[in-house]
């Protein structure tokens, strides 16, 4: 079985190479990005299994949660599981999140192993029920104040 694969879309360096390595070390097949601009890019080139998206971007570039509507657009990736990283975490709209289709919503800072267990349960999910639909269904419903 080859291991998921996941899209990191990470602007700060530090933050991005940690993640990485330790996404790395779990076992996932990890491709991460600087600019969430650059999204459709690398989705052009692979697919992937789960998308890891920073909703704080650089000023004046393409911000998260405009590419994650963009993204929930194309239908080819309206139902790939999506768990937004965010230095907000207790501010994101939770209605739009989950309208957009977000499984989960980690605040920053946060630990490595919790982006890990995350993304874990949400490939396991996927396998095991249905695809990547329903493990996004089913981690909308972990979302702090989803009903």
């Amino acid at each position: 079985m080859a291991p998921a694969s996941v899209l990191l879309i990470e602007d700060d360096d530090g933050i991005r190479t940690c993640l990485e390595a330790a996404l790395q070390t779990a076992g996932f097949d990890v491709h991460s990005i600087s600019l969430a601009a650059k999204i459709f890019d690398a989705l052009r080139s692979a697919t992937y299994d789960v998308i890891v998206l920073d909703l704080g971007m650089p000023q004046g570039s393409l911000q998260g949660m405009e590419a994650l509507t963009l993204l929930r657009g194309i239908d080819a990736w309206r139902a790939v599981p999506v768990i937004i990283l965010s230095a907000f975490g207790d501010v994101v709209n939770r209605d739009v999140t989950r309208r957009l289709g977000v499984g989960q919503v980690l605040g920053k800072p946060l630990e490595a192993e919790d982006l890990v267990r995350s993304i874990q349960k949400v490939v396991g999910s996927a396998a095991g029920r249905g695809g990547p639909a329903a493990a996004n269904a089913e981690m909308a419903r972990d979302v702090p104040g989803a009903s």
